[in-house]
């Protein structure tokens, strides 16, 4: 062997050796590594940070939703309540063809095409809503797509039983449940509950794991359930009346009101208006709140309050009363001719006289006339405290002008809304205590507890000694007058009508260009003799031949009263008297047949009276 082979042999074997060497320090390098990395995780405490993210992968929490507390009627029969719907959800990071899962999609949910493969092509996103509150039948339907990446979770959803019924007064919620108009929105922080929180523990797939850690970390809290004064009966029986009353009266839209005088309980409120879409509907708007408009003749009433209380006359007054008078430049006259006579306090009202009206006003004076219209409640809010209320428009004294008093006397050139109009008859059928209103009686949580919901305090405006003689008054305007549409059989009926003359919008009442328009309504209560219901009916632009108040709106009126009295069981006279026995009026004393014959007569010539109809006066401002 040459001493060149035995060099190389040499080299190659000192080369092996430091490489062997060189991989020995290697592994070893990577094996202490490891060890440190074990000692950090095992030794030095360090394994909660792993521990604890493993954990949060694993771990999820979930919101348990609080259900909105329901509301009901005066009879616990549901006006608004919350149901569990699905949703449809989708990870768009998750899904592999957006456009295919698109297009199957698309014929299943109500969302057009492309609004769906917009939502699904946002692949940067893990959450979008594909469609909100659908039922069970989609839901399933959705799920056997087997889609991965849709998902399929439970909402919460606001129903109303009865559709449109006295959706004026609830209001609405939107998609997540929050009120945003009507007691929906007024009582919003009864209503809605606290939602809870549960931790569940979840699988590589994402679904929970049978048998893994369920724990509810805060329990869910219903909100509260609303108890109303409404009767749901009697409010679907006043829309329906209501409509029938506008339609007939080819008029744009209604209001009712009905209320307990002697508490202010509301027992309905409903509003309807004709559109070009569904003619004569129920409207969403609280026109009893929202509307301000002239309340003509329904004014009078309180205008003699006045008079009455300050003993400036008593109904057996008599004054002469021409047919026009002069104020400042402005004619004011009657809506029937007649000749200068003599006529008492009551008369006038009975035919309800713009002329005899104001010239008792002028003896009243102006400032013992606003100061009553005040304490009836004109030119405030009701108290109600609904989105949206209006004070109406009562003017401050010192900007009353010198046709002011006259005016306003017989009910133009002031706003009040219905529910203003309401609360002041309610007063004079509580002998002279002006109620405070009130639409929700309390409310009940979850364990069953009732709370009474206060509501304002009832205030004395007048004597009882004058309610009495202006509801006798009232009476006659009734029996004889002009409001004899509105009579109810068996039951003694005070009120009064109003046919007042609407203001353009660009001013003025379009008389000088023939275009007048009017609001018709017939506010009352019965029994006269201890009155238990008040209405009011207003008819927002009557056309044709019914366009007064006796004819658009008194008929309502005693449609609706009498459906109302038996629904809340209000007794009749002759009921009061006990001589109704299976179903014959039986008379055990001569005071009880002349009771029973009256009441017979008073029915038959309600009827007829009904059938004929009557004269009416229009409440007009004055002419130049």
């Amino acid at each position: 062997m040459t001493q060149n082979h035995r060099t190389a042999r040499h080299k190659d074997g000192f080369n092996l050796h430091w490489r062997v060497i060189g991989f020995g320090a290697g592994f070893l390098f990577i094996g202490i590594c490891f060890v440190w990395k074990l000692i950090g995780l095992q030794v030095l405490d360090h394994g909660n940070r792993y521990r604890d993210f493993a954990e949060n992968k694993r771990i999820d929490q979930v919101v348990l939703p609080a259900g909105r507390g329901a509301i009901v009627d005066r009879n616990n029969v549901d006006l608004a309540l919350t149901v569990p719907l699905k949703t449809i959800t989708a990870n768009p990071s998750q899904i592999e063809n957006p456009r295919d899962a698109a297009r199957e999609l698309s014929l299943i949910l109500d969302t057009e095409l492309n609004v769906l493969e917009e939502r699904l092509l946002q692949s940067h996103r893990q959450f979008v809503y594909m469609q909100r509150q659908v039922d069970d039948e989609v839901a399933e339907r959705v799920l056997d797509l087997k889609i991965e990446g849709i998902f399929v979770q439970e909402e919460m959803s606001r129903i109303r039983p009865g559709d449109e019924l006295a959706l004026n007064l609830l209001g609405r919620t939107d998609i997540d449940g929050v009120g945003i108009s009507g007691i929906e929105k007024a009582y919003d922080f009864l209503l809605t509950g606290s939602s809870g929180l549960m931790e569940v523990e979840r699988g590589a797939g994402g679904l929970t794991i049978p048998g893994g850690n369920h724990q509810i970390i805060d329990q869910s809290h219903q909100g509260k359930t609303l108890v109303l004064s409404i009767d749901r009966s009697v409010q679907f029986a006043a829309e329906q009346l209501l409509i029938d009353g506008v339609i007939a009266a080819n008029a744009q839209g209604g209001t009712l009101v009905a209320m307990r005088p002697d508490t202010g309980e509301i027992v309905a409120s409903a509003t309807v208006s004709q559109t070009l879409e569904d003619g004569v509907s129920v409207s969403s708007d609280n026109r009893a709140v929202t509307w301000a408009y002239e309340p003509g003749s329904i004014m009078k009433p309180l205008t003699f309050a006045g008079i009455l209380e300050e003993k400036v006359a008593g109904p057996s007054s008599l004054r002469e009363v021409p047919n026009a008078i002069e104020i400042w430049e402005d004619v004011f006259i009657d809506s029937f001719a007649h000749e200068t006579e003599e006529w008492d306090v009551a008369e006038i009202l009975q035919r309800s006289s713009n002329v005899g009206t104001i010239l008792w006003a002028q003896d009243l004076g102006k400032s013992r006339l606003y100061d009553r219209l005040v304490d009836f409640g004109l030119g405030q809010r009701s108290g109600l405290d609904l989105p949206g209320e209006t004070r109406g428009s009562l003017p401050e004294l010192k900007k009353w002008s010198g046709t002011s008093l006259p005016t306003i006397s017989i009910g133009q050139g002031v706003a009040t809304t219905p529910m203003q109009m309401l609360v002041a008859y309610s007063a004079i059928a509580n002998g002279g205590v002006r109620p405070a209103p009130s639409f929700v009686l309390g409310a009940r949580d979850s364990d069953g507890v009732f709370e009474l919901m206060q509501s304002g305090t009832p205030q004395r405006i007048f004597s009882p000694e004058t309610a009495e003689l202006l509801t006798l008054m009232m009476e006659d305007v009734v029996t004889d007058g002009t409001g004899t549409q509105a009579q109810v059989p068996g039951y003694r009926v005070a009120g009064k009508t109003g046919t007042a003359w609407k203001p353009h919008p660009d001013g003025g009442y379009g008389e000088e260009t023939g275009e007048v328009k009017y609001v018709a309504s017939f506010a009352g209560f019965l029994p006269a003799d201890q009155p238990e219901l008040a209405i009011i009916v207003v008819i927002d632009e009557p056309v044709g031949s019914i366009y007064s108040g006796g004819r658009a709106a008194a008929p309502v009126f005693a449609e609706f009263a009498q459906f109302a009295v038996r629904q809340l069981r209000i007794p009749s006279e002759t009921e009061r008297l006990g001589l109704e026995q299976n179903g014959r009026v039986i008379a055990t004393t001569p005071a009880q047949a002349k009771a029973i014959e009256e009441a017979e007569a008073a029915a038959a010539e309600a009827a007829a009276e009904m059938a004929e109809g009557e004269s009416e006066e229009i409440t007009a401002p004055p002419t130049g």
